[in-house]
């Protein structure tokens, strides 16, 4: 055996050219079984429902071709990769450890819950206050960031993509509360 030797710190022994290999092998752990399997099951089976279902909405906008895209094509792709992920979790879970659910972990559930109100919001009043608040939420509880990073974000961040996408790039975005307000 030999010892590695990085920035001048020895490190752990390595394995030499005579070393018996069978000794050196890594052990594999063992694939989880029983309730361990079934925990794993959870979130790999909800994102095949989701994958599925996000699949038949997105076949039902209508895919077109590579060519000629319609509104549904790159969602049903996406929505295959997230179902086929999925399936292979299923069968194949894998063997680390699984994280552990903390305080911190409910941050994903608040995550999904302010997309799921933009969405709401953006079909309602359109697109540059649920993006606005969306983004100020997400910079400041999320990310940590000061008051003045936020309200300049926020505020400039939405209102640069509505120029870009509704002027620019021609995409019709919903009628918007806030611009009906100022013209």
């Amino acid at each position: 055996m030999s010892t590695g030797v990085i920035d001048g710190k020895v490190d752990a022994p390595m394995p030499s050219a005579t070393t018996d290999t069978a000794a050196s092998a890594p052990v594999t752990p063992a694939v989880p079984t029983g309730t361990a399997r079934k925990k794993r099951s959870i979130a790999p089976a909800a994102l095949l429902v989701l994958g599925v279902g996000a699949g038949i909405g997105s076949w039902q906008l209508r895919l077109g071709s590579l060519q000629h895209p319609e509104p549904g094509l790159w969602p049903f792709a996406i929505s295959l990769l997230v179902a086929f992920s999925a399936l292979i979790l299923l069968i194949r879970p894998g063997d680390d450890p699984v994280e552990q659910w903390t305080r911190k972990s409910w941050s994903i559930g608040a995550g999904i819950g302010i997309l799921a109100a933009f969405i709401l919001l953006f079909g309602a009043v359109g697109f540059l206050l649920p993006a606005a608040l969306t983004l100020g939420v997400w910079l400041r509880v999320f990310g940590g960031e000061s008051w003045r990073s936020t309200l300049v974000l926020a505020i400039a961040g939405p209102a640069v993509l509505y120029v870009i996408f509704n002027n620019l790039l021609g995409v019709p975005l919903p009628d918007d509360v806030l611009l009906r307000a100022f013209s």
